[in-house]
């Protein structure tokens, strides 16, 4: 019951301090991020949703206006790799696996596959010996489509990969294609961004670095807490405007 109640306070704080590092950017007059929420959106994607005006990049050079962030927080170390996405215990589900979940939100917000991605964080890694790791682009950590649907045999890594893939989900390749644009599965943070006390600042230079158009003083700051926003922060239907900067 103890390890239950623990893991279960620690992953709240590990989505948590995910969401406050996206709703510090709204102190940045510079970051393209305009609406911070959180527990709202398709199942499975739902732990945070982040929009942005102007659209930012994606790695295939089109607009991203909308981010749906599924937060998962492991109590013991270890990793993941392609086959983890379609067993639903992998996310603590009975039916549904991360896939599926990924597949339905997409279908709904992004048919065309783009505009919307839908983002794992956890702090697990890729296991090095994965074919995952080698499909996953380290600066945007979207899946490289290039390298996932190289022509070859279901024999290769990547065919490997897209069989599993095709068969769990009931897709073929170009199905699959348009659900791929849309997923990312970043490195696991530090552990000082994973993990801080109940209170703390968060830089918002660091906290907004690569989803900002330019450099916000380095001495802006956020004050931060484990829990969830207050009415400071302006809150209606849980989106935020950003609030008044702290001042001591």
């Amino acid at each position: 019951m103890t390890q239950a109640v623990t893991a279960r306070r620690d992953g709240d704080a590990f989505q948590a301090r995910m969401f406050w590092r996206k709703a510090a950017c709204l102190l940045d007059t510079e970051s393209p991020i305009v609406r911070v929420g959180f527990e709202n959106g398709p199942k499975g994607f739902d732990d945070i949703w982040v929009e942005y005006n102007p659209p930012i990049i994606d790695q295939q050079g089109r607009p991203l206006w909308r981010e749906h962030i599924q937060c998962k927080w492991h109590v013991s170390p270890g990793g993941y790799g392609y086959a983890e996405l379609t067993d639903p215990a992998f996310i603590n589900a009975n039916a549904h696996s991360l896939l599926e979940r990924a597949l339905k939100a997409q279908r709904v917000h992004a048919p065309g596959g783009e505009g919307v991605r839908f983002r794992l964080v956890t702090n697990w890694r890729i296991e090095r010996t994965d074919p995952l790791r080698t499909l996953v682009n380290q600066r945007s950590s979207a899946l490289r489509l290039d390298r996932l649907f190289v022509p070859g045999t279901d024999r290769s890594a990547p065919g490997r990969v897209r069989k599993l893939w095709r068969d769990h989900l009931g897709l073929n390749d170009d199905r699959l294609r348009l659900l791929a644009r849309t997923l990312a599965f970043p490195r696991p943070l530090t552990r000082s961004m994973t993990y801080a006390p109940r209170s703390t600042f968060i830089s918002v230079s660091a906290a907004c670095e690569g989803s900002r158009r330019q450099r916000a003083p380095s001495s802006t700051t956020m004050w931060y807490s484990s829990g969830w926003p207050r009415a400071s922060w302006n809150m209606t239907g849980n989106r935020f405007a950003p609030p008044a900067r702290r001042k001591d």
